[in-house]
This record gives structure tokens, sequence and C-alpha cells, in this order.
């Protein structure tokens, strides 16, 4: 059985922006003490997948399945190529999605130092991310406008 697409996830970017802004605040919040820095790390790698999937979702009008942070990096990257200075840190950040969710056998341990390290990288890719949006919106409202846009401005 092939995989299907989530039909009941938003379409529009600007949604999938603001969960990653949420998930940001998340990883704040939690990184606070040392039992939760492993659900802080979880939202950093929710902060970049969704991110990642809100400019697919501006550029294309649609965003892939999955949650492989470096496959969508790299995906991004093959179309736009401002993307690929982003590559190492989703793969510094991927591994946070499974691990941190259940127990494994060999316990993932993280320090303080990489998790601000994490925060940081989802931050400065939300910032980014956003800023390539806002630019492009602004060169439209100035009539350079773009007809290749798969999806609906907010």
């Amino acid at each position: 059985m092939g995989r299907r697409s989530n039909t009941s996830d938003s379409r529009r970017y600007y949604d999938w922006l603001d969960y990653a802004e949420a998930d940001i605040t998340a990883a704040l919040d939690l990184s606070d003490k040392e039992e939760t820095y492993l659900c802080s790390a979880f939202h950093c790698q929710q902060a970049i997948e969704k991110t990642l999937k809100a400019y697919f979702l501006y550029e294309d009008g649609y965003a892939p399945d999955g949650h492989n942070i470096v496959f969508l990096c790299r995906k991004l990257s093959g179309k736009y190529r401002e993307f690929e200075q982003w590559i190492d840190e989703c793969i510094e950040t991927n591994n946070y999605y499974i691990q941190t969710r259940y127990p494994p056998d060999k316990p993932l341990d993280i320090t303080k130092n990489k998790l601000e390290y994490l925060i940081r990288s989802a931050k400065r890719l939300f910032d980014f991310t956003l800023k390539q949006i806002e630019n492009d919106l602004r060169r439209e409202e100035n009539g350079n406008n773009r007809t290749d846009k798969g999806n609906t401005k907010r």
C-alpha cells in the first residue's frame, strides 16, 4: 500500500509558519529543565519541518509527506539553492524526531549547549524563510509579479 497524502493538513503556508513559531516557543519554554531537553529538541525538529513545508506550500502549493527534514531541505535546495546552507542544521536536528518521542534502547543524550544550538538553528531557519517570503511578496507588490506560485497569498 502506497503513502497517501494527508488531506486534512492546511494548504496555507502561513498556518504552517504559525505552528512552526509555536514549536520554537515550546522549545524555548522546555529548555529550562534538563528533564525536558529532549522534548525541547523534538520541538526544534518540528519547527524546522513545518518551516520547510511552509516554503514548499508558498512556492509550489503542496508540501511533501514525511518528517525527514534532511530530505525536505535537500528537495527544497534542488529548486531553491538558498536552502543549501541549512542542510547541516537539518542533519544535526533530524535525529530528534523519533528518538525523542519513544524510549530507545540506548538513551539519547543532549547537553544544554547542543540544545541551545538546535533552538538557534530552528529560529534562524524560520527567520530566513519568513524573510524570503516577505521579500518575494514585497517584489510582487512593486509590480514584479511571479506567476508560478502554487498557493494564494495571505
